[in-house]
C-alpha cells in the first residue's frame, strides 16, 4: 500500500521540479535579480518540499526489513492502457521493487535533506514577503503544516535509526 504512494509521489516529482525550475527562470527573465517574491512562487516551492517530505513519509511508512514494492494489474485494461494500480494480493498482480529493503532508509533521509534544505529556503522566502509587507494569505497556514510535516519526518528517521 505505501509502495503504492512511494511510486506516485515519485512519480509527481519530475513534474514538481520543472514547474518550479520554469518559474525560477521566468522570474530570472524578468529582472536581474534570480529570486522574485511572488506568491505562486512561493506556492510552487511549497508544492516541491511537499513531495519530498511525502516521499520520505511513505518510505518510512513501509515495513522495514522489506522492499519497497507497487502492485500493478498485469491485464491491460478497456482502453488498451497497461499497469492499473490494484490493491496487495489481487490476482494477476506485477510487483515492482521500487527501493531495495537495504535502500529504504538512506533514501527516506535524502529526500528528506532534500524537503529540509527546501524548506530553509522556503521560510526564507516567506520572512522577506513578510519584510516587504507581501499578502501570502492562507500560504502561512500550508507552510506551517509542511513545518510540521518535515520535522515529523525528521524524528521518524531519528526514531528508526
Amino acid at each position: 500500500r505505501f509502495g503504492n504512494a512511494v511510486d506516485a509521489y515519485c512519480r509527481a516529482l519530475p513534474y514538481r521540479e520543472e514547474a518550479w525550475k520554469r518559474l525560477e527562470q521566468i522570474h530570472a527573465t524578468k529582472s536581474d535579480k534570480a529570486e522574485t517574491l511572488t506568491l505562486e512562487g512561493l506556492q510552487c516551492q511549497r508544492h516541491l518540499i511537499e513531495t519530498y517530505a511525502l516521499v520520505a513519509e511513505a518510505l518510512l511508512a513501509c515495513p522495514k526489513g522489506e522492499d519497497v514494492v507497487c502492485h500493478y494489474d498485469s491485464d491491460e485494461n478497456e482502453e488498451g492502457m497497461e499497469s492499473e494500480m490494484v490493491a496487495k494480493g489481487s490476482e494477476g498482480t506485477n510487483d515492482t521493487v521500487l527501493v531495495p529493503a537495504k535502500e529504504r532508509m538512506n533514501f527516506a533521509e535524502s529526500h528528506y535533506e532534500m524537503a529540509r534544505e527546501g524548506l530553509d529556503e522556503l521560510l526564507y522566502r516567506m520572512g522577506k514577503m513578510a519584510a516587504a509587507k507581501m499578502e501570502i494569505g492562507n500560504e502561512k497556514k500550508d507552510i506551517g503544516y509542511l513545518v510540521m510535516m518535515v520535522v515529523g519526518v525528521g524524528n521518524s528517521i531519528k526514531d528508526e535509526n
